[in-house]
């Protein structure tokens, strides 16, 4: 009988350890799932990027509000795996602002084209407006504030650009321009170069790219020639659809 008992008191303290135990494990796994960052990114340099002002290198990990900053010979990449990735030109900065389903950031300078597969939303908010693509289907959405306004292509689905109580539709494979510097009159020389770019799958070469500055150039000159002359007429060849004022 005392076998018996004792038998019963070690099969019972055991039961506790393990019952215990198993609770421990649970509420460890709970407070990680709490504490550790769902969604992160890994970053591609190439000259000088910062992230959160300081210096990285490549494999350097990104999470939500993560702060990049390119220099005039910087470039970066981060890619966020199944969601897709963030190009950042040089001389551009962004904040990264990552949500389940939803790639977005505040670009504050600079050129940045995201990709993301279908299922995902792009949302990316300038100075001048918001814009977004619903993720319906794939994206690869450019947006650029180097000239002064904002400007949004899109090379594959439809988008859509958002400023004050005005909306625009951006269909694939053309451009709207927003803010108070916005013209239909000129594209700007670098959306020109970073989109042609995109929509190649592959960087121009140095020929190509001086041959779309010019091209720039030219438009720009044209511009300032019609307004001199006092001709009041907006062309509409370069492609951009719109540019209305917030």
């Amino acid at each position: 009988m005392s076998n018996k008992m004792t038998g019963m008191k070690k099969a019972t303290a055991v039961m506790l350890v393990a019952t215990v135990g198993a609770f421990q494990s649970l509420l460890m796994g709970t407070a990680m799932a709490q504490v550790t960052p769902s969604l992160a990114g890994s970053l591609s340099v190439r000259g000088s990027v910062t992230l959160n002002g300081v210096n990285v290198s490549n494999g350097a990990t990104v999470f939500d509000g993560g702060q990049i900053r390119t220099g005039s010979n910087g470039s970066a990449i981060i890619s966020l795996g199944k969601m897709g990735q963030v190009e950042l030109a040089a001389d551009s900065e962004i904040v990264l602002k990552l949500e389940n389903g939803i790639i977005g950031g505040n670009l504050r300078s600079g050129h940045t084209t995201v990709s993301a597969p279908a299922g995902v939303g792009v949302n990316i908010l300038t100075a001048d407006g918001v814009a977004v693509a619903e993720g319906k289907e794939s994206t690869v959405m450019s947006v650029d504030v180097a000239c002064g306004n904002t400007r949004v292509t899109s090379s594959r689905s439809e988008a859509k650009v958002t400023a004050g109580n005005r909306v625009e539709i951006v269909a694939a494979g053309q451009e709207v321009a927003v803010g108070t510097q916005a013209s239909g009159a000129q594209r700007c020389p670098r959306m020109a170069i970073e989109t042609a770019r995109i929509a190649q799958g592959t960087a121009l070469s140095g020929a190509a790219t001086a041959a779309l500055v010019i091209i720039g150039l030219g438009g720009a000159i044209t511009g300032i020639t019609m307004a001199v002359q006092g001709d009041g007429t907006t062309s509409n060849a370069s492609g951009i659809l719109s540019g209305f004022r917030p």
